[in-house]
């Protein structure tokens, strides 16, 4: 059978302590239920910071936290709890009616607690660096903003390294080519166009130019071998 243990707050205990012994029964009485009242206080303090860690907890990432960030956190998880209490405070004088000169010294007192407060809680959180965690819906978001990003860069990657030809006599694109030495002299690349031109609702005729462009032509002509193309490659 486990012995509860008895409180550090006794009776008998307190009659052994030199301080204590000749001490009226009433007076013991009292002071121990003091000193148990004060326990209870702290234990009851104890458990909102525990909740307002846990409240940090589902807004913020802090698996990482050090030791020495953990002790920050507790300090940062205390001063939101002294905030509240005289924010709550602050709002009790202020909805007093008969407000005396005393009450507005101590409402002058209690804004510079509360701002010294606030700027204890902004200088914590930056040397916290704890960041905020994302909601699913952000997430997904931010997901797909990212992968647009991305699709982007890679198509102006794509679109100032290759280089695009088209028939000089039809303006169709032929060809989109990417060449490791451009400015080489015999690189050439000679091309015939096959496109279909409508000449009627049941006839076509094939364009048929047959054309040689040069790499070393394109890259001096920023990658397009025509000036008569469409706005979207100019």
């Amino acid at each position: 059978m486990t012995r509860k243990r008895a409180s550090s707050y006794s009776k008998k205990r307190l009659r052994n302590l030199p301080q204590y012994k000749d001490m009226p029964e009433e007076e013991l009485d009292a002071l121990i239920e003091s000193k148990l009242l004060n326990i209870t206080k702290h234990e009851d303090f104890e458990e909102r910071i525990k909740d307002q860690i846990e409240e940090f907890g589902e807004d913020y990432d802090l698996e990482d936290l050090k030791a020495n960030d953990l002790l920050t956190l507790r300090a940062l998880a205390q001063a939101y709890i002294k905030l509240e209490d005289f924010e709550n405070y602050d709002y009790d004088l202020r909805t007093n009616k008969e407000l005396e000169l005393d009450d507005m010294l101590d409402m002058d007192k209690l804004n510079n607690i509360m701002s010294k407060l606030r700027g204890d809680i902004s200088k914590m959180q930056d040397d916290l660096q704890i960041t905020k965690k994302a909601r699913k819906g952000d997430t997904d978001a931010t997901v797909l903003s990212e992968l647009e990003r991305l699709k982007k860069a890679a198509s102006e990657f794509y679109e100032e390294r290759m280089s695009y030809i088209f028939c000089p006599k039809c303006n169709m694109l032929l060809a989109t080519i990417w060449v490791l030495y451009p400015e080489e002299k015999s690189n050439k690349i000679t091309l015939k166009c096959d496109r279909k031109i409508p000449i009627s609702d049941n006839e076509y005729e094939i364009c048929g130019h047959k054309f040689t462009v040069t790499t070393k032509e394109l890259l001096a002509k920023r990658g397009i071998n025509s000036d008569k193309v469409p706005d979207t490659f100019k």
